[in-house]
């Protein structure tokens, strides 16, 4: 609380924020450059990647998606098999989704999660379970103590902490985003 944002700091730091998000977009991570363009310019609105964007559908293609769909599909067919007609999985009980790939805007973009929701609807024909589900993962763009990401997270800390957005006017500041996935149920 007693921190003073140093002008000099705050300037070094975000040039280099941008030259950062200047090389996602040169790496091919349009996500991870505008994710972080979005913190740096410190509105702290909501980000929201609807299902069928190109950010859901390499989320779809992530190991790490097809990993937790194979798990919630899993439960949800053993719920119904026991003979619910409602499925409930508590949020205790849903895996989080971790894009551990280094080469991918998903790594740069979310890296780790912070929470899933799921819904869905489907029907029973000649013995078949059949239906939609859709995954909305969330997560919070900021950096959290410790995240060094290639030397990149300690100032975009300080920009978020010491000079951070509501309480110094151009600062950064944290923010909700979303990935929304849609997939048949089988």
């Amino acid at each position: 609380p007693a921190a003073v944002c140093d002008r000099a700091e705050f300037s070094k730091d975000m040039s280099t924020g941008r030259h950062v998000a200047d090389g996602f977009t040169l790496a091919g991570f349009p996500a991870a450059a505008a994710l972080l363009d979005h913190f740096l310019d410190g509105k702290g609105t909501a980000v929201g990647y609807r299902a069928g964007s190109a950010v859901s559908k390499q989320a779809l293609a992530s190991s790490a998606f097809r990993a937790v769909n194979q798990q919630v599909q899993a439960e949800i067919l053993h719920q119904l098999k026991a003979g619910h007609a409602r499925v409930r999985l508590p949020a205790a009980q849903l895996p989080l989704v971790a894009f551990g790939s280094l080469g991918s805007d998903l790594y740069w973009g979310f890296r780790g999660t912070q929470g899933l929701t799921v819904t869905g609807t489907g029907t029973r024909r000649d013995g078949r379970y059949a239906g939609t589900l859709s995954y909305v993962i969330r997560d919070s763009y900021g950096f959290p103590a410790g995240d060094t990401l290639a030397g990149f997270g300690p100032p975009m800390r300080y920009l978020q902490t010491v000079c951070g957005a509501p309480q110094h006017p151009g600062g950064a500041h944290w923010f909700p985003d979303t990935v929304t996935v849609t997939v048949a149920f089988r």
